[in-house]
């Protein structure tokens, strides 16, 4: 057995080698770093990137060296993990006082406001297929943390179980295999579980047409672990057989204020993270979306990245519906009354991933 890695290490070491050696040879029209750092005043940011990016076919020796590794029986790179046909991203299990922390913080909003609250705590991958994954990576379920957050809200708080719903359907494309969030089959699964605490009359999928907007990419998953054999992911977008109730969407950054007609963005199919075509993804402070529903109806989103793909799915019962995210609210130094007024809506909806919720610190930011 040791003879046997033994010659993994030599092969790996020449096949280095010689990658280095044509790299080197044929790609040597990098921008000079003197003109990067015309651009970036942070020294030591652009070196560690010129660095990175100026080695020698980077992807191409990662991809290499990760492969050689899963050839010798290696399964986990960093926080990524092989398991079976997908990439998951593991579980950081940082200290619980975070969670706490964070729910405590929703609780205050609940304190501080008439309006009903609901919250949704989906789970990951790495939740939904943990038996794929060593017990080694898996200190607490995902379902016992997320138990374990709704044991702790406020009793005017209500939430809503993701978790049974997408375990459920584990074995359809509920989750990307190359990307750490769910699809829209999954954000539609969550949905419809959700309907029956929003009080709402959930449109079934023979309403829906299904478009195809992307198929064959790799998502971030892929791009840190290089890991060849997984098959590619595809977007999957359900548009109403009937007309789309969405008349105008705004997006707000703090100086400014952008306007679309639609919930989805092609342009992001151009771009490095494709799934940005559900509302440009993690991009802004606030966001308003309206329809040409009369009922008046008004839903607040408090937002992590899993809202994007399930928000088209409400805009079929709301007049509007407006998405904050924290994360966003603490870069630019901005609290939730600074950007909304809770009176003005119907229900508030907390929508996170369990990873997320448990481990960002600007729930501070919804006092």
């Amino acid at each position: 057995m040791k003879k046997f890695s033994d010659a993994i290490t030599v092969a790996a070491f020449f096949a280095i080698l010689l990658m280095f050696a044509v790299s080197t040879l044929f790609f040597q029209d990098k921008i000079p770093v003197s003109e990067l750092l015309k651009k970036n005043a942070d020294v030591g940011q652009t070196i560690s990137e010129y660095v990175t990016d100026s080695f020698p076919m980077n992807k191409n020796w990662r991809s290499i060296y990760t492969n050689i590794m899963v050839f010798a029986g290696r399964s986990r790179f960093d926080d990524i993990y092989i398991a079976g046909d997908r990439l998951v991203k593991l579980d950081n299990h940082q200290k619980e006082n975070s969670m706490i922390e964070n729910v405590a913080y929703i609780n205050e909003l609940a304190a501080n406001t008439e309006c009903p609250i609901y919250m949704m705590l989906a789970p990951t991958a790495a939740g939904v297929y943990n038996a794929d994954i060593p017990d080694m990576f898996n200190d607490k379920s995902q379902r016992e943390r997320i138990n374990d957050a709704y044991l702790q809200l406020d009793r005017r708080i209500a939430s809503i179980d993701a978790f049974y719903p997408l375990y459920s359907a584990r074995d359809e494309y509920v989750y990307y295999r190359t990307e750490n969030l769910w699809t829209g089959f999954g954000a539609y699964y969550a949905y419809y579980e959700s309907t029956k605490k929003l009080g709402l009359q959930a449109v079934t999928l023979d309403n829906y047409d299904q478009e195809f907007a992307e198929s064959g990419f790799f998502g971030s998953l892929y791009d840190s672990a290089m890991v060849s054999g997984i098959k590619p992911d595809r977007i999957n977008i359900f548009r109403s057989k009937y007309q789309s109730p969405v008349t105008e969407v705004d997006m707000y950054d703090g100086d400014s204020t952008k306007q679309a007609e639609s919930v989805y963005f092609r342009s992001a199919l151009k771009g490095s993270k494709r799934t940005d075509i559900f509302l440009q993804g993690d991009k802004h402070i606030k966001t308003d979306i309206y329809t040409d529903l009369d009922n008046e109806s008004e839903l607040l989103i408090i937002k992590g990245s899993f809202a994007n793909t399930i928000v088209p799915f409400y805009t079929a019962h709301y007049s509007r519906i407006t998405m904050v995210d924290p994360m966003k609210l603490k870069e630019a130094d901005l609290t939730l009354s600074d950007v909304v007024s809770l009176d003005d809506y119907d229900r508030i909806l907390v929508l996170f991933d369990i990873e997320s919720f448990s481990n960002l610190k600007c729930f501070d930011t919804l006092k």
